[in-house]
Protein backbone atom coordinates (compact mmCIF):
# COMPACT_ATOMS: atom_id res chain seq x y z
CA UNK A 1 0.00 0.00 0.00
CA UNK A 2 2.61 2.47 0.96
CA UNK A 3 4.34 1.79 -1.96
CA UNK A 4 1.02 2.41 -4.28
CA UNK A 5 0.65 5.68 -2.36
CA UNK A 6 4.47 6.76 -3.71
CA UNK A 7 4.33 5.74 -7.06
CA UNK A 8 0.66 8.63 -7.17
CA UNK A 9 2.89 11.00 -5.35
CA UNK A 10 5.61 10.52 -7.86
CA UNK A 11 3.24 10.78 -11.01
CA UNK A 12 1.57 14.10 -9.26
CA UNK A 13 5.14 15.62 -8.57
CA UNK A 14 5.84 15.12 -12.11
CA UNK A 15 2.71 16.68 -13.06
CA UNK A 16 3.47 20.09 -10.96
CA UNK A 17 6.95 20.32 -11.87
CA UNK A 18 5.72 20.35 -15.91
CA UNK A 19 4.21 23.17 -14.78
CA UNK A 20 7.17 25.05 -13.83
CA UNK A 21 9.83 24.07 -15.68
CA UNK A 22 10.94 25.53 -19.07
CA UNK A 23 10.71 23.37 -22.18
CA UNK A 24 14.65 22.78 -22.35
CA UNK A 25 16.52 20.05 -20.14
CA UNK A 26 17.24 22.67 -17.27
CA UNK A 27 14.52 22.66 -15.03
CA UNK A 28 13.90 26.19 -13.62
CA UNK A 29 12.37 25.35 -10.18
CA UNK A 30 14.28 26.35 -7.50
CA UNK A 31 15.47 24.15 -5.02
CA UNK A 32 13.69 25.50 -2.09
CA UNK A 33 10.17 25.35 -4.00
CA UNK A 34 11.27 21.94 -5.05
CA UNK A 35 11.64 20.50 -1.25
CA UNK A 36 8.19 22.08 -0.29
CA UNK A 37 6.45 19.93 -2.59
CA UNK A 38 8.89 16.70 -2.16
CA UNK A 39 7.74 17.73 1.40
CA UNK A 40 3.92 18.31 1.04
CA UNK A 41 3.27 15.00 -1.29
CA UNK A 42 5.80 12.83 -0.42
CA UNK A 43 4.86 13.06 3.21
CA UNK A 44 0.96 13.34 2.80
CA UNK A 45 -0.72 11.90 5.53
CA UNK A 46 -1.49 8.05 4.51
CA UNK A 47 -5.29 8.28 6.99
CA UNK A 48 -7.46 11.10 5.91
CA UNK A 49 -7.75 11.62 9.71
CA UNK A 50 -4.11 13.10 9.81
CA UNK A 51 -4.25 17.29 9.53
CA UNK A 52 -3.37 18.60 6.30
CA UNK A 53 -2.76 22.25 5.47
CA UNK A 54 -5.18 23.94 3.84
CA UNK A 55 -3.28 25.05 0.74
CA UNK A 56 -1.94 21.40 0.43
CA UNK A 57 -5.23 19.85 0.33
CA UNK A 58 -5.62 18.14 -3.21
CA UNK A 59 -9.42 18.16 -2.46
CA UNK A 60 -8.93 22.17 -2.55
CA UNK A 61 -5.62 22.74 -4.54
CA UNK A 62 -6.34 19.64 -7.51
CA UNK A 63 -3.35 20.50 -9.13
CA UNK A 64 -0.94 20.89 -6.17
CA UNK A 65 1.80 22.95 -6.28
CA UNK A 66 1.05 24.49 -9.62
CA UNK A 67 -1.99 26.26 -9.41
CA UNK A 68 0.09 28.98 -7.43
CA UNK A 69 3.74 28.31 -8.34
CA UNK A 70 4.08 28.75 -12.85
CA UNK A 71 6.70 29.54 -15.43
CA UNK A 72 9.07 31.94 -13.87
CA UNK A 73 6.82 34.03 -12.31
CA UNK A 74 7.07 37.47 -11.73
CA UNK A 75 10.31 38.98 -9.97
CA UNK A 76 10.83 38.70 -6.81
CA UNK A 77 8.21 36.14 -6.37
CA UNK A 78 8.53 32.55 -5.67
CA UNK A 79 7.18 31.38 -9.16
CA UNK A 80 4.19 33.63 -8.42
CA UNK A 81 2.29 35.11 -11.06
CA UNK A 82 1.46 38.43 -9.03
CA UNK A 83 3.29 40.18 -6.17
CA UNK A 84 2.41 37.89 -2.80
CA UNK A 85 -0.55 39.81 -1.19
CA UNK A 86 -2.02 40.42 -4.38
CA UNK A 87 -1.73 36.82 -5.68
CA UNK A 88 -3.50 35.96 -2.59
CA UNK A 89 -6.44 38.49 -3.10
CA UNK A 90 -7.00 36.97 -6.73
CA UNK A 91 -8.23 33.56 -5.01
CA UNK A 92 -9.73 35.04 -1.85
CA UNK A 93 -12.01 37.60 -3.91
CA UNK A 94 -15.61 37.75 -5.68
CA UNK A 95 -13.99 36.21 -8.74
CA UNK A 96 -12.33 33.80 -6.92
CA UNK A 97 -12.93 30.46 -5.67
CA UNK A 98 -11.53 31.03 -1.87
CA UNK A 99 -13.20 33.33 1.07
CA UNK A 100 -13.74 36.57 0.02
CA UNK A 101 -10.89 38.56 2.05
CA UNK A 102 -10.84 41.29 -0.43
CA UNK A 103 -14.11 43.13 -0.13
CA UNK A 104 -13.66 42.71 3.39
CA UNK A 105 -10.58 44.69 2.86
CA UNK A 106 -12.21 47.57 1.59
CA UNK A 107 -14.59 48.50 4.66
CA UNK A 108 -14.03 51.52 6.81
CA UNK A 109 -11.58 49.91 9.60
CA UNK A 110 -9.31 47.32 8.08
CA UNK A 111 -5.76 45.75 8.37
CA UNK A 112 -4.30 48.14 5.32
CA UNK A 113 -3.02 45.53 3.26
CA UNK A 114 -3.37 46.62 -0.53
CA UNK A 115 -1.54 49.89 1.12
CA UNK A 116 0.97 49.01 3.06
CA UNK A 117 2.02 45.31 2.02
CA UNK A 118 4.80 46.51 -0.43
CA UNK A 119 6.63 47.41 3.11
CA UNK A 120 7.04 43.95 4.35
CA UNK A 121 10.09 42.04 4.65
CA UNK A 122 10.06 38.24 4.73
CA UNK A 123 11.56 36.85 7.27
CA UNK A 124 11.59 40.31 9.19
CA UNK A 125 11.91 40.39 13.05
CA UNK A 126 9.07 41.54 15.17
CA UNK A 127 8.16 43.51 16.71
CA UNK A 128 9.69 46.73 15.07
CA UNK A 129 12.91 47.68 16.35
CA UNK A 130 13.02 51.16 14.23
CA UNK A 131 10.80 53.92 14.85
CA UNK A 132 11.21 54.78 11.29
CA UNK A 133 9.75 51.29 9.85
CA UNK A 134 6.75 52.06 7.76
CA UNK A 135 3.84 50.55 9.61
CA UNK A 136 2.16 47.67 7.61
CA UNK A 137 0.60 44.58 7.21
CA UNK A 138 0.61 41.81 4.69
CA UNK A 139 -0.89 38.59 4.47
CA UNK A 140 2.23 36.67 5.43
CA UNK A 141 1.97 38.41 8.65
CA UNK A 142 -0.65 36.30 9.80
CA UNK A 143 -1.00 33.65 7.79
CA UNK A 144 2.21 30.87 6.92
CA UNK A 145 0.45 29.82 3.57
CA UNK A 146 2.04 26.18 3.57
CA UNK A 147 1.28 25.32 7.16
CA UNK A 148 -2.40 26.93 8.27
CA UNK A 149 -5.13 24.55 8.53
CA UNK A 150 -8.38 24.60 8.88
CA UNK A 151 -10.02 24.42 12.13
CA UNK A 152 -9.60 26.52 15.56
CA UNK A 153 -7.55 29.52 15.83
CA UNK A 154 -4.22 28.06 16.59
CA UNK A 155 -4.23 25.64 14.03
CA UNK A 156 -4.64 28.49 11.79
CA UNK A 157 -1.75 30.02 13.07
CA UNK A 158 1.16 27.20 12.63
CA UNK A 159 4.22 27.98 11.50
CA UNK A 160 4.27 31.10 12.73
CA UNK A 161 6.40 33.45 15.27
CA UNK A 162 4.89 35.24 18.22
CA UNK A 163 5.60 37.33 20.88
CA UNK A 164 4.32 36.94 24.51
CA UNK A 165 5.50 40.78 26.03
CA UNK A 166 8.29 41.80 27.80
CA UNK A 167 10.87 41.16 24.99
CA UNK A 168 9.68 37.17 24.79
CA UNK A 169 9.19 35.35 21.58
CA UNK A 170 7.87 32.11 20.60
CA UNK A 171 8.99 30.01 17.73
CA UNK A 172 5.16 29.17 17.35
CA UNK A 173 2.10 31.06 17.85
CA UNK A 174 0.36 28.82 20.81
CA UNK A 175 -2.00 31.64 21.83
CA UNK A 176 -3.96 34.20 19.26
CA UNK A 177 -3.04 37.38 20.54
CA UNK A 178 1.10 36.30 20.67
CA UNK A 179 0.45 36.77 16.92
CA UNK A 180 -1.62 40.21 17.46
CA UNK A 181 1.47 41.68 20.01
CA UNK A 182 3.83 41.34 17.41
CA UNK A 183 2.34 44.45 15.94
CA UNK A 184 0.47 45.81 18.75
CA UNK A 185 2.54 45.45 21.44
CA UNK A 186 6.64 46.37 22.00
CA UNK A 187 6.88 48.14 18.24
CA UNK A 188 8.67 50.74 17.97
CA UNK A 189 6.44 52.67 14.87
CA UNK A 190 3.58 52.45 17.29
CA UNK A 191 1.50 55.34 16.42
CA UNK A 192 1.44 57.82 19.29
CA UNK A 193 -2.39 57.65 19.47
CA UNK A 194 -2.46 54.05 19.91
CA UNK A 195 -1.46 51.86 23.40
CA UNK A 196 1.12 49.06 23.92
CA UNK A 197 -1.83 46.50 24.22
CA UNK A 198 0.09 44.08 26.16
CA UNK A 199 0.70 46.78 29.27
CA UNK A 200 -3.43 46.88 29.19
CA UNK A 201 -3.68 43.38 29.23
CA UNK A 202 -0.77 42.63 31.70
CA UNK A 203 -2.10 40.50 34.67
CA UNK A 204 -0.12 43.12 36.84
CA UNK A 205 -3.04 45.28 36.25
CA UNK A 206 -5.79 45.88 38.48
CA UNK A 207 -8.59 44.65 36.21
CA UNK A 208 -8.12 43.26 32.97
CA UNK A 209 -9.76 41.35 29.92
CA UNK A 210 -8.76 37.77 30.42
CA UNK A 211 -6.65 37.74 27.11
CA UNK A 212 -3.25 36.43 28.23
CA UNK A 213 -4.49 34.98 31.60
CA UNK A 214 -7.93 34.85 33.45
CA UNK A 215 -9.51 37.97 35.63
CA UNK A 216 -8.37 38.57 38.91
CA UNK A 217 -12.52 39.27 40.12
CA UNK A 218 -15.12 37.05 41.00
CA UNK A 219 -17.44 39.58 41.48
CA UNK A 220 -19.40 39.80 37.77
CA UNK A 221 -22.80 39.20 38.11
CA UNK A 222 -23.33 40.93 34.38
CA UNK A 223 -21.74 37.58 32.63
CA UNK A 224 -23.88 35.86 30.19
CA UNK A 225 -23.91 31.93 30.55
CA UNK A 226 -21.35 30.48 28.64
CA UNK A 227 -18.61 33.13 30.54
CA UNK A 228 -17.48 32.86 34.21
CA UNK A 229 -14.75 34.26 35.89
CA UNK A 230 -12.13 31.53 34.85
CA UNK A 231 -12.73 31.95 30.84
CA UNK A 232 -10.14 33.18 28.58
CA UNK A 233 -10.98 35.46 25.36
CA UNK A 234 -9.33 36.11 22.29
CA UNK A 235 -8.30 39.25 20.30
CA UNK A 236 -10.85 37.94 17.77
CA UNK A 237 -13.58 37.49 19.90
CA UNK A 238 -13.83 41.66 19.44
CA UNK A 239 -12.30 42.42 16.81
CA UNK A 240 -12.91 40.67 13.40
CA UNK A 241 -15.69 40.76 10.69
CA UNK A 242 -18.93 42.42 11.55
CA UNK A 243 -20.39 40.11 9.15
CA UNK A 244 -21.38 36.43 11.10
CA UNK A 245 -21.82 34.67 7.59
CA UNK A 246 -18.40 36.42 5.84
CA UNK A 247 -14.82 35.11 6.35
CA UNK A 248 -14.16 35.11 9.74
CA UNK A 249 -10.81 36.90 11.65
CA UNK A 250 -9.90 40.38 11.67
CA UNK A 251 -9.71 41.63 8.10
CA UNK A 252 -11.85 44.24 7.69
CA UNK A 253 -15.09 45.82 9.14
CA UNK A 254 -17.41 48.95 9.31
CA UNK A 255 -17.02 49.13 12.87
CA UNK A 256 -13.94 50.82 14.16
CA UNK A 257 -11.31 49.71 15.01
CA UNK A 258 -11.92 46.91 13.08
CA UNK A 259 -14.98 45.21 16.01
CA UNK A 260 -17.16 42.75 15.40
CA UNK A 261 -20.52 44.60 17.33
CA UNK A 262 -21.26 48.23 17.49
CA UNK A 263 -19.77 49.62 19.75
CA UNK A 264 -20.59 53.82 20.78
CA UNK A 265 -17.77 55.81 22.57
CA UNK A 266 -19.36 59.37 22.62
CA UNK A 267 -22.28 60.56 24.70
CA UNK A 268 -25.48 59.05 22.80
CA UNK A 269 -28.56 56.91 23.75
CA UNK A 270 -28.17 53.62 24.98
CA UNK A 271 -29.74 50.82 23.23
CA UNK A 272 -29.06 46.94 22.56
CA UNK A 273 -27.06 48.25 19.51
CA UNK A 274 -25.60 51.31 20.49
CA UNK A 275 -23.42 48.66 22.76
CA UNK A 276 -23.77 45.56 20.99
CA UNK A 277 -20.30 44.86 21.58
CA UNK A 278 -20.44 45.02 25.62
CA UNK A 279 -23.67 43.12 25.31
CA UNK A 280 -22.19 40.38 23.27
CA UNK A 281 -21.20 39.29 26.49
CA UNK A 282 -22.39 41.32 29.49
CA UNK A 283 -26.02 40.34 30.25
CA UNK A 284 -27.89 44.30 28.94
CA UNK A 285 -30.77 43.30 32.00
CA UNK A 286 -28.14 42.81 34.09
CA UNK A 287 -26.26 46.03 33.13
CA UNK A 288 -29.60 48.11 33.13
CA UNK A 289 -30.34 46.59 36.46
CA UNK A 290 -27.74 47.70 38.33
CA UNK A 291 -26.49 44.50 39.60
CA UNK A 292 -22.64 45.48 39.06
CA UNK A 293 -22.74 48.95 39.62
CA UNK A 294 -25.88 51.00 41.85
CA UNK A 295 -25.65 53.69 39.07
CA UNK A 296 -25.16 51.96 35.68
CA UNK A 297 -28.52 52.91 34.59
CA UNK A 298 -28.12 56.92 35.39
CA UNK A 299 -24.77 56.71 33.69
CA UNK A 300 -26.09 55.11 30.19
CA UNK A 301 -29.87 55.79 29.94
CA UNK A 302 -30.62 58.73 31.69
CA UNK A 303 -27.09 61.04 30.92
CA UNK A 304 -26.37 58.85 27.80
CA UNK A 305 -22.80 58.15 29.11
CA UNK A 306 -20.80 56.13 26.81
CA UNK A 307 -19.21 52.85 28.59
CA UNK A 308 -15.67 53.62 26.53
CA UNK A 309 -15.83 57.17 29.06
CA UNK A 310 -15.68 55.20 31.81
CA UNK A 311 -13.80 52.06 30.81
CA UNK A 312 -10.85 50.91 28.79
CA UNK A 313 -12.14 48.02 27.31
CA UNK A 314 -8.77 46.38 27.67
CA UNK A 315 -7.21 46.88 30.89
CA UNK A 316 -6.50 49.31 34.25
CA UNK A 317 -3.86 49.89 35.46
CA UNK A 318 -4.34 51.16 38.60
CA UNK A 319 -8.27 50.62 38.88
CA UNK A 320 -10.44 47.38 39.40
CA UNK A 321 -13.60 47.05 36.92
CA UNK A 322 -11.45 48.10 34.06
CA UNK A 323 -12.15 52.02 35.26
CA UNK A 324 -9.89 54.58 33.11
CA UNK A 325 -11.57 57.50 32.71
CA UNK A 326 -12.12 59.69 29.26
CA UNK A 327 -9.91 62.80 30.05
CA UNK A 328 -11.84 64.45 27.23
CA UNK A 329 -14.67 65.16 29.18
CA UNK A 330 -13.98 63.73 32.84
CA UNK A 331 -11.39 66.48 34.65
CA UNK A 332 -10.29 67.33 38.01
CA UNK A 333 -12.25 68.74 40.44
CA UNK A 334 -11.73 72.76 41.73
CA UNK A 335 -9.37 70.38 44.64
CA UNK A 336 -8.03 68.85 42.11
CA UNK A 337 -9.02 65.14 42.42
CA UNK A 338 -9.86 63.01 39.85
CA UNK A 339 -9.83 59.66 41.70
CA UNK A 340 -11.88 56.13 41.58
CA UNK A 341 -12.13 54.69 45.23
CA UNK A 342 -13.76 50.57 45.08
CA UNK A 343 -15.13 51.62 48.54
CA UNK A 344 -18.01 48.87 48.78
CA UNK A 345 -19.12 46.38 45.74
CA UNK A 346 -21.32 48.38 43.42
CA UNK A 347 -20.97 51.23 45.27
CA UNK A 348 -17.71 53.09 44.31
CA UNK A 349 -16.99 56.34 44.56
CA UNK A 350 -15.69 58.61 42.30
CA UNK A 351 -13.77 62.32 42.85
CA UNK A 352 -13.59 64.19 39.83
CA UNK A 353 -15.92 66.56 37.73
CA UNK A 354 -17.16 65.04 34.36
CA UNK A 355 -18.72 67.35 31.42
CA UNK A 356 -21.98 65.05 30.38
CA UNK A 357 -24.69 66.76 27.89
CA UNK A 358 -23.37 70.38 28.41
CA UNK A 359 -23.38 70.70 31.88
CA UNK A 360 -20.49 69.86 34.51
CA UNK A 361 -20.92 67.54 37.46
CA UNK A 362 -18.53 67.50 40.09
CA UNK A 363 -18.29 64.63 42.54
CA UNK A 364 -16.62 65.41 45.76
CA UNK A 365 -16.47 65.84 49.48
CA UNK A 366 -18.42 68.39 51.84
CA UNK A 367 -16.84 69.86 54.84
CA UNK A 368 -18.92 67.56 56.46
CA UNK A 369 -17.22 64.71 54.90
CA UNK A 370 -20.55 64.00 53.01
CA UNK A 371 -20.45 62.39 49.30
CA UNK A 372 -21.77 65.30 47.15
CA UNK A 373 -22.46 65.81 43.29
CA UNK A 374 -22.67 69.21 42.92
CA UNK A 375 -23.93 70.02 45.87
CA UNK A 376 -26.44 67.43 46.68
CA UNK A 377 -24.98 64.94 49.03
CA UNK A 378 -25.94 61.00 49.15
CA UNK A 379 -26.29 59.84 52.98
CA UNK A 380 -25.42 56.19 53.30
Amino acid sequence: MPMIRKEQDTRMMKEVTTGICMRRKVCAIPVFLFLVCSLSFFTSPLSSSWAVPTHLDKSKVRSGCSDCHKGHGQKGTTLLSKSKDEFCLSCHSLAGKAPDISSELSKLSSHHIRETAMYHVPGEELPEKDSSTPRHASCYDCHNVHKSEKGDRVKGLKGLRGYTGAGMKTRQVSSEYQLCYNCHADSANIPKEKSNVSLDFSSSNASYHPVESRGNSSNMPSLKIGYTSSSLIDCSDCHGNDNPFGPKGPHGSIYKPLLKFRYEMTQGAESPRSYELCYSCHDRTSVLGDESFKSHKVHIVYNRISCAQCHNSHGSKYNPSLIEFDTSVVFPTSRGEMTFMPMFPGRPRCYLSCHVNGKIYEHKLDKNLLYCINGRCIQE
